[in-house]
């Protein structure tokens, strides 16, 4: 990820990002799985052992440029295809909106793309290269496919390190290197996950797309030095209890996110789920602090203690009493509890949202694993 003067917000004090959730089977049998995450350098980390999902920012430079649409075009992509990406619904939140105004049918003939679903596909994609060297693609004997399944392209590598280069400094170039190795980026294997926005009393903050892609192996990775300083391939579970243990440090949506993947154990079953809840979309989830005596909540939507603006949320509200008591005040719960570094509990007793998957609290000792 690489910032810069070409970064967008759909929420001008939220900077738009994209992120992907790759899984790989973990054994031949295929019935347990891996998901890479990422270790961040200790100049791009916010703690010690910061730990995150390959992702960046979305540029508009590069992510929303009509010239993309003119490649696909030329490469035999139908504009039925990308409108395929394309959910309609007016409780898409507002990363996920259009850009621009006028109807869908008019988006192919604008000087920028403004469907996010597809924008936001290419900067994750991009992302993805930049952090690790791993370029998820279609050729043109795969374009009209309809695998759920992905594939990374095989580069040698001096290209490899050489097009990494280009693309960590120029984001466009990552349409000069599919031109040059004649591929599209496989946007139609990503699966809409989740999305998140920072707090708003957060310094520096950010709203993100979560996608899951799945792949039957595990690819290489080229370690961007600047950025990441390993690559990990670890189960949900083996990744929670590292969290736990202090040997990495996740920010809550990856907790959230892990605990989510703890309710499906198995590689194909994962994948058949992500690939028909995605079609539902998702909602926003930007926290709301409450600060209690012995800890700190944070309620999400569908709580009762949720705010119907929470953007404007702009610093912790107080309450008086402990967590327990701030929990009994309310009977629909969808909130998580940090009452230290690595402590953190899932609170949800309500229908998950969007038929997504209810997060599976951790158990006490390893185990149980």
């Amino acid at each position: 990820m690489q910032a810069s003067g070409s970064s967008v917000n759909s929420n001008p004090r939220w900077r738009v990002s994209a992120s992907l959730i790759i899984v790989t089977p973990a054994a031949a049998a295929g019935e347990d799985y891996n998901v890479l995450m990422l270790k961040r350098t200790d100049a791009t980390a916010m703690a010690t052992n910061q730990t995150v999902f390959p992702g960046g920012l979305l540029e508009v430079e590069a992510d929303e440029s009509v010239a993309w649409l003119q490649y696909f075009e030329e490469f035999g992509v139908t504009q039925t295809s990308l409108r395929s990406l394309v959910l309609i619904s007016e409780q898409r939140p507002n990363i996920l909106a259009p850009q621009g105004t006028g109807c869908y049918d008019r988006f192919f003939k604008r000087s920028k793309i403004w469907a996010r679903e597809i924008t936001l596909r290419l900067a994750a994609l991009r992302e993805c290269f930049e952090e690790v060297g791993v370029l998820l693609c279609r050729n043109r004997a795969q374009v009209h496919q309809t695998a759920a399944v992905a594939h990374a392209a095989q580069l040698d590598a001096d290209s490899l390190s050489t097009w990494q280069a280009r693309v960590h400094s120029n984001p466009s170039d990552f349409l000069a290197l599919c031109r040059h190795i004649e591929v599209v980026p496989d946007i139609w294997a990503l699966h809409e996950w989740s999305a998140w926005a920072s707090p708003a009393f957060v310094k520096n903050r950010y709203e993100t797309v979560f996608y899951m892609v799945f792949l039957h192996s595990q690819p290489s990775l080229l370690a961007e030095p600047t950025e990441v300083k390993e690559g990990l391939w670890r189960s949900p579970l083996e990744l929670l209890f590292l969290h736990q243990d202090q040997e990495l440090f996740f920010l809550p949506p990856q907790i959230y996110e892990l605990s989510r993947l703890c309710s499906i154990n198995d590689f194909q079953k994962l994948c058949t789920f992500a690939s028909q809840r995605g079609q539902l979309g998702c909602t926003m989830f930007m926290p709301v602090a409450y600060v209690c005596s012995d800890g700190m909540v944070f309620t999400l939507p569908g709580d009762d203690l949720y705010v119907p603006e929470p953007h404007l949320v702009t610093k912790p509200i107080e309450f008086s009493g402990t967590v327990a008591e701030l929990n009994a005040l309310s009977k629909h719960l969808h909130r998580y509890e940090s009452t230290t570094a690595t402590g953190f509990k899932i609170y949800i007793n309500i229908p998950a949202l969007n038929g997504h998957l209810v997060p599976k609290q951790l158990p006490n000792e390893k185990s149980k694993l």
